[in-house]
């Protein structure tokens, strides 16, 4: 990958964390609008670009056992991370520090990282890819540091947590790339790795399309963004990025 992504991947979280440490409340409605555009992109470049990419490879194995596979690992993931990743806020007062749901977000932010250095993509649906990971990250930074800071943690250590967080999808970026420098009978397969991220995306691009919602009704600005969300995505993955 190219230094831009490289640099979208670690930006993007740092600036939703940013903002979780900046404003106060935190059950907005500006909030639940960008979920529904990140869903329904990461729905979007999933369905018309990544799924096709993947099924294009030819593979030993049916890549679909490793799509529900990914599907079925965000379930379990959720039961650690508590929806944290896809915006899910469980804003309460603590003086624990949420260890578990940090681990389980970095896990899930480093496989997605591992995915997003498979070389497995041309150029622009990479993008596309880079993209719908750096945007669902926004929303799961800042719950995150919407959590630490429920749980009392002092403001000099939020930075440290964020950063590290930022991270997460350089380091499982960085571990593939490396991987594959000396294990290069590895690329054959990256191509399950990335089917089972598809899966997560799935999983995380459907719920946040749905859990995110009043009373299950679409408010016309969710729509809306929905759509801006989908419009998007089209034209990413019809434009050629440099």
């Amino acid at each position: 990958m190219n230094f831009w992504f490289y640099f979208i991947l670690f930006f993007f979280p740092l600036l939703g964390g940013t903002i979780g440490l900046i404003i106060q409340n935190h059950k907005t409605e500006q909030l639940k609008l960008f979920l529904a555009f990140s869903g329904a992109f990461l729905f979007s470049i999933t369905a018309i670009s990544i799924i096709p990419e993947v099924y294009g490879h030819h593979t030993h194995v049916n890549v679909g056992y490793f799509i529900l596979a990914g599907f079925f690992l965000q379930i379990v993931i959720d039961l650690f991370s508590h929806g944290v990743e896809h915006g899910h806020l469980h804003h309460h007062k603590s003086d624990k520090t949420p260890y578990g749901i940090f681990i389980a977000l970095s896990l899930h932010a480093f496989l997605e990282g591992m995915a997003a250095g498979s070389n497995l993509f041309s150029e622009n649906i990479q993008s596309s890819f880079i993209f719908g990971i750096a945007l669902h990250e926004i929303p799961a930074a800042f719950a995150l540091i919407t959590l630490l800071k429920a749980s009392n943690v002092k403001k000099k250590y939020l930075y440290t947590w964020l950063v590290v967080y930022a991270l997460m999808t350089i380091f499982g970026s960085i571990a593939s790339t490396v991987a594959l420098k000396y294990i290069p009978h590895l690329e054959d397969y990256m191509v399950y790795l990335v089917a089972l991220v598809i899966g997560v995306f799935l999983h995380i691009s459907t719920t946040i399309l749905f859990e995110n919602t009043d009373n299950h009704k679409f408010s016309r600005y969710k729509l809306l963004a929905i759509a801006i969300g989908v419009g998007v995505a089209l034209l990413s993955t019809a434009i050629h990025f440099h």
